[in-house]
């Protein structure tokens, strides 16, 4: 090869470096921006899914769990009366 040629060769060389560059640049900050987005929603979500107190969607289901459990004795002693006030209107007849 004379001069020129090597020249032309190191000059192309350099521009597909750079282009190289560039594009990994590119690449590795979409990358970035991308998994930061991912990443602010997830802790959004976890954030909810877990107990901080009161305000979390955790803790509200936390809260309608133990009120339906109350809820849900109540009803079972409101039926037990209801039908022993029922047997016993049967048997006094």
């Amino acid at each position: 090869m004379d001069t020129p040629q090597i020249d032309d060769f190191l000059l192309w060389t350099a521009g597909v470096v750079a282009a190289v560059t560039v594009i990994a640049g590119g690449l590795a900050a979409l990358y970035r921006l991308l998994t930061s987005s991912l990443s602010k929603r997830l802790d959004s979500i976890t954030s909810q899914l877990t107990r901080n107190g009161g305000s979390s969607l955790r803790d509200a289901v936390d809260r309608i769990e133990e009120r339906q459990a109350i809820v849900h004795t109540d009803l079972r002693d409101l039926r037990e009366r209801v039908d022993d006030h029922i047997t016993w209107h049967l048997e006094n007849k």
